[in-house]
């Protein structure tokens, strides 16, 4: 990706409609089910590395660390820190 969209959060290009409800979805889905470091692809050229962003941010470390915490916390942990989170 080129010019502005390089600054732009996961949120902002979801609201651009660069990124679909359904690949953020997807990509949540497929880490809760196999949470392995890395860069997460979401759609082509827009990747995040889900882990790095879960561990740069205390509140959602917290949420999926927390013992007997649901999979819905866990999920909205996730789809919280890649909203925020800005692409590679």
């Amino acid at each position: 990706m080129n010019g502005m969209a390089d600054r732009l959060t996961i949120g902002e290009l979801l609201m651009l409609r660069i990124v679909t409800h359904r690949e953020l979805q997807a990509v949540i889905d497929g880490f809760l089910a196999n949470p392995q470091p890395g860069w997460w692809e979401i759609t082509d050229g827009i990747s995040v590395d889900i882990l790095a962003a879960v561990n740069a941010h205390p509140h959602a470390r917290a949420w999926m660390s927390q013992p007997g915490a649901t999979l819905a916390a866990h999920e909205l942990a996730i789809r919280t820190v890649i909203l925020l989170a800005k692409p590679a």
